[in-house]
């Protein structure tokens, strides 16, 4: 069942689907066109006025491969007891994206409060998210990709590593388990200090990480994407690595890279504070063209650069 404001707008075909609508509340009680309502796992969530409390409810019902949406309603969603599953193929995940939203700083956050543990957990393929913040856990992952996230699609979203307290154990997203034809795209990284990486590309295969922004606000951050092994046909392009802290100490870093050309980088930008932009590959495992290191106050619009250390 689709709801008519009383302006009109039909909100059943935002955003537009052949699937259903399950509407989620951040909070036990919430506010649609000046009513207040209650959210409840009980409730069916197919309308905006019968609302779902939780995220891992919504999952429950949605059917695979039919154009199933959850819609999560503005405001901090906290995942409990144990991380969302988003295990049914074919399922899109939004905060509301009328207006397509700021995503530097979305309405709608996720976060937990389970110690060491991710958010959500990706077990599934052709599942598309955007249009909210994913804040980790302290020492914890956001969400976590396995295998069998084949498709995956993410955009206009944020990662907010400034919020949890420093650790190196804290990483945004985490591709490690070798997940294929990834797209990431139209997102800001926000990180105070000393955490893990924003994107943890090991083992990400035929995928594009493109247009972002990651910004250091504060301490030193070893590296804001980290390409390790099996890394394969990974294309990183068109991002921002910005400073305002001591220093970024690496960009993109390919530490523990293993396969020939497996990692593209072109057409990045990256603060005069990162001490060394694209590192740690060995000599054949990155390709680069059109990156640039800005220069505070430069006359020259920045230095190309030309070599991998």
């Amino acid at each position: 069942m689709s709801f008519l404001t009383k302006y009109g707008s039909y909100w059943g075909v935002l955003p537009q689907t052949s699937g259903r609508e399950y509407w989620v509340s951040p909070a036990d009680t919430y506010t649609l066109i000046g009513r207040t309502y209650s959210a409840s796992d009980g409730h069916d969530g197919l309308s905006p006025e019968r609302a779902l409390r939780t995220i891992d409810r919504a999952w429950n019902l949605v059917t695979a491969n039919v154009g199933d949406n959850i819609l999560l309603l503005p405001g901090t969603h906290t995942v409990q007891t144990t991380s969302v599953t988003a295990d049914i193929a074919g399922v899109n995940m939004f905060g509301l994206p009328g207006g397509r939203g700021n995503f530097v700083r979305q309405k709608t956050i996720l976060t937990t409060d389970i110690a060491a543990d991710q958010i959500i957990n990706v077990t599934a393929a052709n599942i598309e998210m955007g249009y909210f913040t994913i804040r980790p856990i302290t020492a914890a992952v956001g969400i976590d990709l396995t295998d069998a996230a084949d498709n995956f699609y993410m955009h206009d979203f944020g990662i907010d590593m400034q919020t949890p307290a420093v650790s190196t154990s804290t990483i945004g997203i985490s591709l490690v388990s070798g997940p294929n034809y990834l797209l990431l795209e139209n997102f800001f990284v926000e990180c105070d200090g000393a955490q893990g990486n924003a994107i943890v590309a090991t083992g990400a295969l035929d995928s594009i990480i493109r247009n972002f922004t990651i910004y250091q606000s504060a301490g030193t951050w070893a590296s804001a994407i980290i390409c390790g092994a099996a890394t394969n046909r990974l294309l990183i392009e068109k991002g921002s690595f910005l400073c305002a802290g001591t220093a970024m100490t690496v960009g993109v870093n390919g530490t523990g890279a293993t396969i020939a050309r497996g990692v593209a980088v072109q057409d990045c930008r990256f603060s005069d504070l990162v001490t060394v932009a694209i590192d740690n590959f060995d000599a054949t495992e990155c390709e680069i063209a059109e990156n640039y290191q800005l220069g505070v106050g430069a006359t020259d619009g920045g230095v190309l650069i030309t070599a991998i250390t």
